[in-house]
């Protein structure tokens, strides 16, 4: 599913776990928009794909249904993900840091053994080498991801308060009294689930998010360190050279040419020699010819200070802006995925009881009663348990009662499953009741629900509770006998 649609389901959640509260939807008003949702969408088709579209208009209509204050819309309307401001952030403070980093420690030279641009590549080296490991070790101990379940909305101060309760040090304590500080309350407390469970769902994609800006922070870091040796270039002339207390030219030579060799390799060039390397220990003015060959072949102008301010141009473009520009596009190409494919943990009851509404939107029930007339009261009760065990999609039919005695008609008016409805409160007779069932058996199959309405022998007998248990046992077993399956309506201790 897409992040937006994700994130709309997820604030649905959060209303419909909120306390009541009279800018939200009832209960019964949620059941409602279930329905006109199923109504809406019709026979939209099966899979993952259906069941989405279903979330996505049911959620859309919730949400429309409750009358929330502007700034707690705004949160849920805001654009989800790192702000746009904090990327712009980020790439001006690296853009800045490199501009400065090379100004401060390199005014008016360009230093063979610069520290900051020496430091730039070898830090990014080292970044590359960690995410090597990193993704190997990702690839070995790779996991299926587990998504937790949402949290609702009444649970967080029930939590917090039994955190306190059950902490014994002062610190856990302090902790669980701040938590139960920042549930906050009624609209508040929904705004704040919100934000901790899209916090939780969405952190993948705010991984891929930080990873994409700090690969372009540093790419900007590079090119502000690029941009502060090619500016004062304009105004300055540089000195070029190196010069160290530890080094002797030879190792000044091999640590070069270990350190450009990508830029050795792009352009074909053989690496320095120990005469060239020699030939700048010291400082000596930008603008001096070059006294031996080595990479200035390829060069149009070859001045010590040209060369040098080209060659580590190449060699941060190469090591770190390219590199980085690469791993920022997959991880641009990676999080565009992620936010197309977001996904729900619908193994939580919350979501099942979805899943049981959406596929209960092809269930017919041909309901016959039996010796029971159906006022609106039992009516209900009826149309309650379907949406319970069915779903909310789910099409229950009435039909006139039958007469005691009566027989069964071999096929019902209309399509559908067919269940009998019987009396809990009436004894069964094996003449009778079992004649009845066996006509079922017959006519209508083994698969065939026989619902027993034991409502109002309850009522009658809420002192007797062992002769209502008893009664139920005696139908129970005389159905079962009899082939077929037998359902008590309401369930028993409701």
């Amino acid at each position: 599913m897409k992040a937006r649609t994700v994130r709309d389901i997820v604030f649905a959640h959060a209303i419909e776990t909120a306390a009541p509260h009279e800018s939200l939807p009832t209960a019964a008003r949620c059941n409602a928009i279930t329905q006109e949702s199923l109504h809406a969408l019709g026979k939209s088709g099966e899979g993952s794909t259906a069941f989405a579209a279903f979330l996505q208009e049911r959620a859309k209509r919730i949400i429309a249904n409750a009358q929330l204050p502007a700034d707690i819309r705004a949160l849920w309307l805001r654009s989800a993900g790192v702000s746009r401001w904090a990327v712009i952030g980020i790439l001006a403070a690296a853009l800045v840091l490199g501009y400065l980093g090379h100004a401060i420690t390199d005014p008016h030279r360009v230093d063979l053994l610069s520290l900051s641009l020496i430091g730039i590549v070898l830090w990014n080296l080292l970044v590359y080498g960690l995410l090597i490991v990193g993704g190997l070790r990702a690839l070995v101990r790779r996991k299926p991801e587990v998504l937790l379940p949402l949290a609702p909305t009444q649970a967080h101060v029930a939590n917090a308060a039994e955190a306190a309760s059950a902490s014994s040090g002062w610190l856990q304590k302090l902790a669980a009294r701040r938590a139960q500080l920042t549930a906050g309350t009624g609209l508040r407390k929904l705004a704040l689930t919100f934000e901790r469970n899209w916090w939780q769902i969405s952190r993948r994609q705010r991984h891929a998010q930080w990873l994409l800006c700090l690969h372009l922070g540093a790419a900007m870091l590079a090119l502000g360190a690029l941009a502060s040796l090619w500016i004062t270039g304009l105004t300055r002339e540089y000195q070029v050279g190196w010069e160290s207390t530890f080094l002797s030219p030879a190792a000044v030579q091999t640590c070069l040419n270990i350190l450009f060799a990508p830029v050795h390799w792009l352009v074909g060039a053989a690496p320095w020699s120990l005469e060239e390397i020699r030939a700048l220990q010291g400082w000596v003015p930008s603008g001096t010819p070059e006294v031996v060959a080595g990479l200035s072949q390829w060069l149009e102008r070859p001045t010590v200070g040209e060369r040098w301010v080209q060659l580590y141009t190449l060699l941060l473009c190469i090591t770190v802006i390219g590199p980085r520009l690469l791993l920022a596009l997959w991880q641009g190409v990676r999080l565009g995925w992620m936010k197309r494919h977001m996904a729900l943990p619908l193994q939580q009851p919350y979501f099942q009881k979805l899943q049981r509404d959406w596929a209960g939107r092809a269930t017919q029930l041909l309901v016959q009663p039996y010796s029971l007339d159906l006022t609106p009261e039992r009516e209900a009760v009826l149309r309650n348990h379907v949406v319970q065990s069915y779903g909310a999609g789910a099409q229950l039919t009435l039909l006139p009662a039958l007469a005691y005695g009566s027989p069964l008609p071999q096929a019902l008016d209309g399509a559908g499953q067919q269940v009998l409805l019987l009396n809990l409160a009436a004894t069964p007779e094996a003449e009778i009741h079992g004649a009845l069932l066996g006509q079922v058996l017959h006519y209508w199959g083994a698969q065939t629900d026989v619902w027993l309405w034991a409502q109002d022998f309850r009522a009658r007998n809420t002192g007797a509770p062992g002769r209502v248990q008893e009664r139920e046992h005696l139908w129970q077993d005389f159905v079962r006998r009899a082939g077929l399956h037998v359902t008590l309506i309401p369930a028993a201790g409701n």
